[in-house]
């Protein structure tokens, strides 16, 4: 159960927090305000579980997830097609793990030959709901966050 003003991690989205919860005659919803993007969403409160909401990590958490996923040499197909289900598959659980496993994925494709431009959209939205969180979590600005990415990601 959130509360309003309470910060979420929103599945393909990032972060963001509940702006209101408004009583219909279909129920209670959350509404939700991811502030990248300024997208305002929706959610049944019964469902909001199952729509992989989330709170934000605590601040070691987040560092430390981030750390062991640039630590991995994952494993890259070289199907893109297959890459690309996997990883947009990874995304939509909203696990900042996951999302974090797509960035190193895509970082070290990228090394190997240059990203199809639907992988650079994916990347794009990888980096933007990890980089949301961790803005989220440690309160700073994007290029502060960026910096600390690039320093866990790229071990």
């Amino acid at each position: 159960m959130f509360e309003t003003g309470q910060k979420i991690i929103y599945p393909m989205h990032g972060a963001g927090y509940i702006e209101d919860i408004e009583g219909t005659d279909n129920g209670e919803y959350y509404i939700i305000r991811i502030p990248t993007g300024n997208v305002r969403i929706r959610i049944p409160m019964d469902g909001a579980e199952k729509s992989g909401i989330r709170a934000p990590g605590e601040k070691m958490a987040v560092e430390e997830t981030i750390i062991q996923v640039g630590k991995s040499k994952p494993a890259i197909s070289n199907n893109w097609n297959q890459r690309y289900k996997e990883n947009f598959g990874r995304l939509k659980t909203g696990k900042l793990e996951e999302a974090a496993k797509v960035i190193k994925l895509l970082y070290e494709q990228e090394k190997k030959k240059k990203l199809s431009s639907v992988e650079c959209r994916l990347l794009g939205m990888a980096r933007q709901i990890v980089l949301s969180e961790i803005i989220s979590v440690y309160e700073i600005n994007s290029e502060k966050a960026e910096e600390l990415l690039a320093k866990w990601i790229q071990n």
